[in-house]
């Protein structure tokens, strides 16, 4: 009985692969803040470029790897295809399941408190910089380890 259901899945597998030859690894990308994400899908063998295009039908990628770096991105939700194409530019497969993005930046006030935490070291170690440069300049003793 294992056997039959194994041999059963093994050939939906086959099937949905025979379906869809070209897929990508990850379809859903949420909570992206960062405005960018790396795509990524399997290889067609005939391939010799792949092409990514998004929901408005803007080429986003052209290449020979059967990755791209999208970035860019404004806040809002993206739609991508990939098209894997012969020598010839003749279309050999394309993903039938997009991959998604929502794009939601970091809010301003975090963005802001990040700034001032990094102002905050920033003035510290230009603080300790002109102190030590002044005690340095005012021949103040340097205080070394005893030794005698």
């Amino acid at each position: 009985m294992a056997a039959v259901a194994l041999a059963f899945l093994f050939s939906f597998s086959l099937a949905a692969a025979a379906e869809d030859p070209l897929r990508f690894s990850e379809t859903e990308f949420t909570a992206v803040q960062e405005g960018y994400l790396t795509l990524r899908w399997n290889e067609v063998a005939e391939a010799t470029e792949y092409q990514v295009i998004d929901d408005t039908g803007l080429s986003r990628y052209r290449g020979l790897f059967p990755e791209a770096f999208i970035s860019g991105l404004a806040d809002g939700t993206y739609r991508f295809n990939v098209r894997a194409l012969d020598s010839d530019g003749n279309e050999l497969a394309r993903s039938t399941v997009p991959a998604s993005v929502e794009v939601k930046h970091w809010s301003l006030s975090f963005s802001l408190m990040l700034l001032s935490c990094g102002m905050v070291v920033f003035l510290a170690i230009i603080g300790l910089i002109v102190v030590g440069t002044w005690r340095t300049s005012h021949g103040e003793p340097r205080s070394e380890g005893s030794g005698s």
